[in-house]
């Protein structure tokens, strides 16, 4: 039996490492690309003085390279450079250390990440792959490399610090009765117990240690004592921890993880023990084109309602304009965002809650649903299927997360309790009411328009496509469905990184396609010449 050839000590010609590669890596097409890149910003970074460092744009494409092959980590990327062939190549034989890699990563990256990305951009739009007319934006949320039951929430912290200033109360008055009356240092008519502060603790403990200096009763003395290391080692640090967590969730978030801080708890689509368990992660918002991942942006919120507008101006910095048309899902559908987009004049298909249900027969059948009611707009009322009249009486303002004011018209009916088909209508005891937003349902039927047109469903067939395509490439094919840094900034650095990688994998393999179809148009044309030249008929030569 014969064998083919093995010898471990073999030389090898040529020893260029390119040749080893096959010619349709997108290595190549990375390579090309960051070497006609502006770095100039990174550069600037670099000081001329001490030891040489590893060049920049090597740094790019050995990070880079590394998100397009999976190997997320510096520990992987450094084993790379020195065992596979195409690191090799990229990093022309240097041997950059984890450390090295990782420190680029987290300190030089986060200055270059938009630029590297606008200039990808710029090359798709030119190959004429990415057309940003048409804009489709969906969200998914990711698990946050943080500790799933290192959880601060924000209402045990309100809880816990009112509890706290009841006894911070009890203690001051307990300080006052051991001062003379009219020495007192502190009084329910000068401060209440919800506003006193670490600083005002402290302010107290110093009073008492002047008290302590002028001399008391050996009675009160040990009292005093007691009572001001109580403040200085319990009260004033538990209030300190409290006022900071409030102060790390802000007004929007409720809750955060210890491990990392600007990890929100939220529910994941990843959840494999069915319990509907919350784990911090953060909301990604991915815009997309014929595929293409052309803006990204990353949140704290638990739902996507308010990541809209700063998505648009990421957008908008990257293009200097803002997309003619958008698709998106109902998650989207409010009155802040359309607003803006009706502000932007952009062409808005964004669903809203009820645009799939609202269609239904079940739906349709409910002649109580307020939303079924015929609405006059003269006169400002509703009608209910019985012609009893929902009259206005008032009108109420209520602020969503993000600080956005919605106006609401309250209507009555005052024929309620009369009415046989109550129980059918509502359950409340006495008249009914009806809360109306005449703004967003103006909005809507803008939007239902547009959605229920031929352009409409084209629009949100593509959007199903590419948006969800996205996230499906990134989590399945790519296997990322953690990160690996940790805080807001890194977070979204590292989902820049792999939106980069996923878009020049794409652009490879239509490259390859497109090289494909040139190159079976040219062996079509070929042949049909090559049969016309032996089908043709030869005339004899006369003399």
């Amino acid at each position: 039996m014969g064998f083919k050839y093995y010898e471990q000590n073999q030389l090898m010609i040529p020893m260029e490492w390119k040749t080893l590669i096959d010619k349709d890596d997108v290595v190549f097409v990375l390579n090309d690309l960051i070497d006609n890149m502006n770095i100039d910003r990174l550069l600037d970074t670099y000081s001329p003085l001490g030891s040489s460092s590893y060049s920049p744009k090597m740094m790019l494409k050995i990070l880079m390279y590394g998100y397009i092959r999976k190997r997320y980590s510096s520990r992987q990327i450094a084993e790379a450079v020195q065992c596979d062939i195409k690191f090799i190549w990229l990093a022309g034989g240097n041997k950059p250390t984890r450390n090295v890699i990782n420190s680029f990563r987290k300190d030089k990256m986060k200055i270059i990440m938009e630029d590297v990305f606008v200039e990808l951009l710029l090359v798709l739009e030119a190959k004429g792959y990415i057309n940003t007319e048409e804009y489709f934006v969906d969200g998914t949320k990711i698990e946050a490399n943080a500790n799933k039951y290192t959880f601060v929430w924000k209402k045990a912290v309100e809880k816990y610090k009112a509890k706290l200033q009841e006894q911070v109360h009890e203690l001051m008055k307990d300080i006052d009765e051991l001062n003379d009356e009219e020495d007192k240092i502190y009084s329910d008519k000068e401060i209440k117990p919800e506003e006193i502060t670490p600083e005002e603790m402290e302010e107290f403990a110093k009073k008492l240690s002047d008290k302590l200096n002028s001399g008391l009763e050996k009675e009160k003395e040990k009292k005093v004592k007691k009572i001001i290391n109580k403040i200085k080692k319990d009260f004033k640090p538990r209030l300190e921890k409290y006022d900071k967590d409030l102060e790390i969730m802000g007004e929007n978030r409720n809750s955060y993880s210890k491990t990392d801080k600007d990890a929100t708890f939220m529910h994941m689509k990843e959840d494999h023990m069915r319990n509907g368990q919350l784990k911090p992660g953060y909301n990604i918002q991915v815009g997309s084109c014929n595929g293409f991942i052309v803006n990204w942006s990353t949140h704290q919120n638990r739902n996507d309602n308010g990541t809209l507008i700063p998505h648009y101006e990421r957008y908008k910095r990257f293009f200097g304009k803002l997309p003619k048309s958008t698709g998106a899902d109902s998650g989207y559908g409010n009155q802040e965002n359309y607003e803006y987009l009706k502000n932007n004049h952009i062409k808005n298909y964004v669903k809203y809650p009820l645009f799939h249900k609202e269609e239904t027969k079940k739906f349709k059948a409910n002649r109580y649903n307020w939303q079924n009611m015929l609405y006059d707009e003269i006169n400002d009322r509703f009608i209910c299927p019985e012609g009893n009249k929902f009259e206005y009486i008032r009108t109420k303002i209520e602020k969503t997360e993000t600080g956005f004011g919605q106006e609401y018209r309250i209507y009555e009916c005052s024929n309620c309790v009369q009415c046989p088909y109550k129980s059918e209508c509502t359950k409340a005891k006495g008249n009914r009411q009806i809360s109306f937003n005449k703004k967003l349902w103006e909005l809507k039927k803008i939007a239902k328009k547009n959605l229920i047109s031929e352009k409409g469903k084209e629009m949100r067939g593509k959007r199903a496509e590419y948006s969800e395509g996205i996230f499906g490439q990134i989590k399945w094919n790519m296997g990322f469905k953690r990160f690996l840094l940790r805080g807001l900034e890194k977070v979204d650095l590292e989902w820049g990184l792999l939106c980069f990688a996923l878009n020049i994998k794409r652009m490879n393999k239509k490259d390859i396609d497109k090289n494909k179809e040139i190159a079976i148009a040219k062996a079509i044309i070929i042949s049909k010449n090559i049969v016309n030249i032996l089908t043709q008929k030869i005339i004899p030569y006369t003399y």
